[in-house]
């Protein structure tokens, strides 16, 4: 982001709706009874707290601090004096507002966390924040409630707890935010997968707490495969369900069992290593998806500016051949108007109509091509070839017909229909055609030929464009395919490596085939549509 996390706003109505949601998660995984403390292995009210932070800045202090005080009071049943319980929940307030204020003015973190960077940076800013937090919570037990020797050991655990609380649900509340307010819908997979994932993670939970194992502590590490490979299949959404869903279940085995008590900060610091585990994998998930698809964006951009580039060095020529019948289709409408004017026989008028509608009928033709051949949207399709090259041959034709090139096309009765986008394919079919043209122009008078010819082999359609222009200099075929690489003085050199790009995105290959002074033949390969299905 190029500035700090924005601010919306907070309506009163949000606020108590919030108010609301926080005590309902607190009553939900609040059942540390003996003695009442303010935290539980796991704290996720917390991390709401600390979403709401994030997402409506300072101004939020006063409904965070009244979830806090109302919390203490309603759900745990605090019997501590007003001031320390209200100076307590003061720091704790004050001490994630303060890391909420640096993750978003000074680290400008972004709230969508679409970059593992921004995750990582939540993660540290939160355990630091939690440190003078954790100490701000023994002041109500500073009194006399406690001995100060079960102090710091109940300062660290509430540390753990808050720690993992954030981590576990201030993501989901952050990447869930967006998707909410664009009513988006949110990333989903096979539902037997889903079933599948769910059943992994319960089966894991059962035997780690079976009965029959004297120490859960040893089988802990069968919940990592569970929640990796929901990370890796959902990403940061999915890792943060995973781990709110796994968490849930260790607090309900662990009360259940009657371990809760038992060397607590030891479980909890396996909670939190896999907390961060899932978190991190989700975000490199995430985050490649997201590069992946801006990539995609870019190159389909990048391949669009090249069919621009195309159809500008072609621009005389197609507009030649827009001419043409255009000013026909005048001179014929007019002389069938002055027919008509002199009374001439039907029969003269009804032929130069036809002639000035199939005149039109070309230059509309010429016209289509253009606009398809610029589309933007991109869509895989079965597709017949013999369409496609007769669609691109009317840009390509003019061109080589105005420096004296023929074009001969060859296709077999009975060719498979391919599998890919179309507007891509005649990208590519269009460029390899006009590197021949080039070629062939900078020839000396003579017979100048391209040839393109397609047919199926081993299970593709292998389609080929042949000149016999003087070919590749033999020092410059390494540098073929390389990026801004082009023997045209006024070349971008992005035609070849786009083209193959665009052709092994479909599944394909493209090669020159051979090379040498009596011309040079390039051919690439397609899935066929019946191997696709």
């Amino acid at each position: 982001m190029n500035g700090p996390t924005p601010v919306f706003r907070l309506s009163l109505r949000d606020a108590l709706l919030f108010i609301a949601l926080y005590l309902v998660v607190d009553w939900a995984t609040f059942f540390y009874d003996t003695p009442a403390l303010n935290f539980t292995p796991w704290n996720p009210p917390a991390g709401l707290n600390m979403a709401l932070l994030i997402v409506h800045g300072a101004k939020a202090v006063p409904t965070g601090l009244a979830a806090l005080l109302l919390g203490d009071v309603l759900v745990r049943g605090l019997t501590t004096p007003t001031a320390p319980l209200l100076l307590s929940n003061l720091g704790i307030i004050a001490g994630y507002a303060a890391a909420a204020e640096i993750l978003r003015r000074r680290l400008r973190l972004d709230p969508t966390l679409a970059r593992l960077a921004d995750l990582v940076r939540l993660m540290v800013a939160v355990a630091v924040a939690a440190a003078p937090v954790s100490l701000a919570f023994a002041v109500p037990y500073a009194g006399g409630a406690l001995s100060y020797a079960d102090l710091p050991a109940l300062v660290a655990q509430y540390w753990l707890g808050d720690v993992i609380g954030i981590l576990s649900v201030t993501p989901l509340v952050l990447v869930l935010i967006p998707r909410l307010r664009e009513k988006a819908r949110l990333p989903t997979v096979a539902s037997a997968e889903t079933v599948l994932q769910a059943m992994c993670v319960v089966v894991a939970l059962m035997v780690v707490f079976n009965p029959l194992v004297p120490e859960p502590a040893k089988l802990f590490y069968l919940l990592y495969p569970a929640v990796i490979w929901i990370a890796m299949r959902r990403g940061l959404v999915g890792a943060t369900l995973a781990i709110i869903a796994t968490q849930i279940g260790l607090v309900a085995a662990l009360h259940l069992t009657g371990k809760l008590g038992e060397d607590l900060a030891f479980y909890q610091t396996l909670m939190l290593t896999l907390t961060v585990s899932g978190l991190m994998i989700g975000g490199t998930v995430s985050e490649r998806r997201r590069l992946e698809t801006d990539l995609r964006a870019r190159h389909a951009e990048l391949a669009r500016v090249s069919r621009l580039n195309i159809l500008g060095e072609m621009a005389s020529s197609l507009a030649h051949e827009l001419n043409q019948p255009l000013f026909t289709t005048m001179s014929y409408t007019k002389a069938a108007r002055q027919m008509m004017l002199a009374g001439g026989s039907r029969e003269e008028i009804d032929d130069l109509m036809g002639r000035a509608v199939a005149e039109a009928e070309r230059a509309s033709g010429v016209l289509r091509s253009i606009r398809n051949f610029l589309r933007h949207d991109q869509r895989q399709e079965a597709i017949s070839l013999p369409a496609v090259i007769a669609e691109i041959m009317v840009l390509a034709k003019p061109d080589a017909h105005r420096v004296g090139i023929a074009v001969a096309v060859e296709l077999p009765d009975e060719l498979p229909e391919v599998w890919g986008d179309k507007v891509q394919i005649e990208q590519v079919l269009l460029n390899l055609l006009r590197n021949s043209i080039d070629a062939l122009a900078a020839q000396p008078d003579g017979r100048r030929e391209i040839h393109l010819a397609a047919g199926a082999v081993n299970g593709r359609v292998e389609i080929s464009v042949t000149d016999n222009g003087p070919g590749v200099p033999p020092e410059r075929v390494p540098e073929l395919f390389d990026p801004f690489f082009t023997t045209k003085p006024s070349g971008m050199g992005l035609g070849l490596p786009i083209c193959r790009s665009i052709v092994e995105s479909l599944g394909g290959n493209l090669w020159l085939d051979s090379n040498g002074p009596e011309g040079a033949r390039f051919c690439f390969t397609l899935p066929t549509a019946a191997a696709h299905d």
